[in-house]
């Protein structure tokens, strides 16, 4: 049953070089800066380490979840170096220091509500620009490590 599915088409990703965020209300307050002609944002997500040790008792392994990785994404871009969200996250890959705030927007919300939203801190660890054959527009990549624990917001009635 497909029931509440949302289709990917209509999902919008924005780029903050503000301050770090910690809070859906700091994220809220942000001025945000809409990343032009994205393709594909890719998958993303919590992982966890595998801890095991052995026990001699036994003799077997057994195994724990240890230390968390918020996961890592690649951006897929129709390469528009001109547009205003792809000159600042060209910039923010250029930049070695600083991680970025980065919000992501379903095409799900109620008539007059709000859309799920994905807040999240990331570091943009490279911008690099495909060429390709014929029949295809030049286009970019952008990968993302996430860097904390991103915040959901479901979508909202308001």
């Amino acid at each position: 049953m497909s029931g509440n599915a949302v289709q990917s088409a209509g999902t919008r990703l924005f780029l903050s070089t503000t301050a770090l965020c910690t809070t859906e209300a700091q994220y809220k307050a942000l001025a945000w800066t809409e990343v032009e002609e994205i393709e594909d944002i890719g998958a993303f997500g919590e992982t966890f380490e595998k801890v095991t040790y052995k026990t001699l008792g036994d003799g077997a392994v057994h195994k724990k979840k240890g230390t968390v990785d918020y996961g890592s994404g690649t951006l897929k871009l129709a390469r528009v170096p001109t547009g205003a969200g792809q000159t600042a996250i060209r910039a923010a890959a250029k930049n070695r220091k600083a991680a970025y705030n980065i919000k992501i927007e379903f095409d799900d919300a109620p008539d007059g509500g709000t859309p799920t939203t994905i807040y999240l801190r990331a570091y943009v660890m490279s911008y690099t620009t495909e060429i390709g054959s014929n029949d295809k527009v030049i286009e970019a990549s952008v990968g993302l490590e996430i860097d904390a624990e991103p915040i959901e917001v479901a979508a909202d009635e308001a």
